[in-house]
């Protein structure tokens, strides 16, 4: 990855079954950062059995999955950063 690429600063989200919160929190993210081309937006997934992993794929977020537990879900989205 070139420098130019790499992101100013990655926000990770754990979520499970948060549909509706990821549909006004990415998109408020965005508009709130100075750049968001320089903001990486990682939403770990802990097995959701609703719409969340779509929402948040379609709305630009890297998606990805781990076993349940806010511990898991936050050191996947810390080495994925």
């Amino acid at each position: 990855m070139k420098k130019s690429e790499i992101p100013d600063i990655s926000i990770v989200i754990p979520v499970i079954n948060e549909e509706d919160n990821l549909s006004r929190l990415i998109p408020y993210l965005k508009t709130v950062a100075e750049s968001p081309e320089k903001i990486e937006l990682i939403v770990v997934d802990g097995g959701s059995t609703d719409r969340s992993v779509e929402i948040a794929t379609s709305l630009g977020a890297v998606v990805e999955n781990s076993p349940q537990g806010r511990a898991f879900q936050l050191n996947k989205g810390a080495r994925l950063a």
